[in-house]
Formats: structure tokens, sequence, C-alpha cells
């Protein structure tokens, strides 16, 4: 079994629906900027053919390639808001459950006040 293969068949569907929404929404505003596949592609130091499999949502895809075309249309910085650590309710709720009651003095043999 190929690598695509496995690829497709290991995704769950609601993540596969993910992938295909996310390669209209590439080929939606490499449109909607006037640039074709081949520009786009070349821009991207990709094949056409790779370029159509990520806007067909094939998720073989590298992630290199999309980094690429979302950097070719200027989508770079809105990546950095995927797990955004600030952001992650659950792990912060998580982090403050495991903050002690309270803080004590630690109690050393060796008082360095100067």
């Amino acid at each position: 079994m190929t690598q695509k293969n496995i690829a497709k068949k290991s995704l769950a569907p609601e993540m596969a629906a993910t992938l295909a929404r996310l390669g209209n929404h590439i080929r939606i505003a490499r449109k909607r900027r006037g640039i074709t596949m081949t520009e786009m592609s070349s821009r991207m130091f990709v094949t056409r053919k790779t370029l159509s499999r990520l806007e067909n949502g094939d998720p073989g895809v590298s992630l290199t390639v999309l980094i690429s075309a979302l950097w070719v249309m200027g989508f770079e910085k809105d990546l950095l808001a995927v797990c955004n650590p600030e952001k992650d309710k659950v792990g912060i709720y998580r982090e403050r459950q495991r903050l002690p009651q309270r803080v004590r003095t630690a109690s050393t043999a060796d008082n360095l006040d100067f």
C-alpha cells in the first residue's frame, strides 16, 4: 500500500472534509488574486499537479507545500494563529490546576542576604 493510500484511509472523515475546504479556500484566494495555477505553482517551486492536489484537499501533500501557498498569497502570518498557546483554553485551564495552592519560602541553611 502506498503512502498516499495510507494517508487517505487513516484520515477521519471530518478531517478529510476540512482538508477539502482548506484546499477550496486556497483555490478561491488564488482565483480572486487573478493568479493562474501555472504562476502559483512556479512561485511555490512545485509542479502544477502538486498545486492541484493541494487545492483538491489531498492529505498526501506536504506541510511545506501548504505553507508555500499561504506565503505566495500573504497568509503565512495567519498560520501562526493556529494552536496559539495563549488562546489554548484547555491547556491554560490544566496548567492552572497544577499550580500549588500556596507558596512557601524555601528554608535554606545559607542565608546570603547582602
